[in-house]
């Protein structure tokens, strides 16, 4: 699986349970300001497990992509950097007799 398609469904995962949650929360919102705990429960019910669903596919998906990103190689830099000298020790300071 192409990297590009992973991260194609990865972020329309991300875009998924997002407006999964947002209906949940206006939807339990809408029920609490019409005090009707029935549509509170019902909104959590409906709305709840389509959106949990995607939102652990995503989170395999990223898992996946992080995985995906460490395998590709690292881009040569464009000018390479002044080499800088390797560091050295100091030297012992003279001890007092």
């Amino acid at each position: 699986m192409p990297t590009h398609l992973i991260k194609v469904l990865f972020r329309l995962g991300i875009l998924g349970f997002l407006l999964g949650g947002l209906c949940i929360v206006a939807g339990q919102t809408l029920g609490l300001v019409l005090g009707d705990a029935a549509w509170v429960t019902d909104v959590a019910a409906t709305a709840g497990p389509p959106t949990f669903i995607t939102a652990g596919i995503t989170g395999m998906l990223a898992y996946v992509l992080s995985y995906a990103r460490s395998a590709d190689p690292e881009p040569e830099p464009a000018s390479a950097p002044a080499a800088t000298p390797e560091p050295r020790p100091a030297e012992a300071a003279p001890r007092p007799e």
